[in-house]
């Protein structure tokens, strides 16, 4: 409008919105490292409760084979191979089956965070679950996930490298 309150034809009548914040995503903004990393920590605690509950009888026969020599040797032989990989697969399924059902393990469930798929806003099905949690053992190198949040600081959408081979993200809300 000039000052004489006449349309201005320099400037249109309509102005177009203005475009999306950048941190969101399907009205979702990104979540930070801080809250993941405490969500990853909740999971961690509760998955180390499960693995301590699962091999204290088995501690307890390794225990009883070195009082008494000889009594429960074929314990360590024969079942802590096993054992660890019964405890990997709990691992893999804990993760796949929370984030490819709901988008939300029970650590992100607690601080309000989920995953989706960051084409659709979904969450994601369970074959990028799957994607996901088998990259986080990448991401966990060299310990912690230190290498998951260096990557995820340094991508455009906080992505950490299991969230951008699944085409994944984790937001709140």
């Amino acid at each position: 409008m000039s000052a004489y309150g006449t349309p201005n034809p320099a400037q249109p009548a309509y102005l177009p919105p203005p475009p999306p914040p950048t941190d969101y995503v399907y009205g979702h903004r990104y979540a930070g490292l801080f809250p993941r990393f405490a969500a990853a920590i909740i999971d961690l605690i509760l998955l180390l409760l499960v693995t301590a509950v699962i091999t204290i009888p088995f501690g307890l026969f390794a225990a009883a084979s070195i009082l008494v020599p000889g009594a429960f040797a074929w314990v360590s032989a024969w079942l802590f191979g096993p054992l660890t990989l019964v405890l990997f697969g709990l691992w893999i399924l804990y993760f796949t089956y929370f984030e490819g059902t709901s988008g939300q393990t029970l650590g992100k469930r607690a601080l309000g965070l989920r995953v989706v798929v960051l084409s659709t806003g979904r969450p994601p099905d369970l074959t990028k679950a799957l994607v996901r949690t088998l990259l986080r053992i990448i991401d966990w190198l060299p310990a912690l996930y230190l290498l998951g949040f260096v990557v995820a600081a340094l991508t455009q959408h906080k992505q950490r490298l299991g969230d951008l081979v699944a085409d994944t993200v984790v937001v709140v809300g």
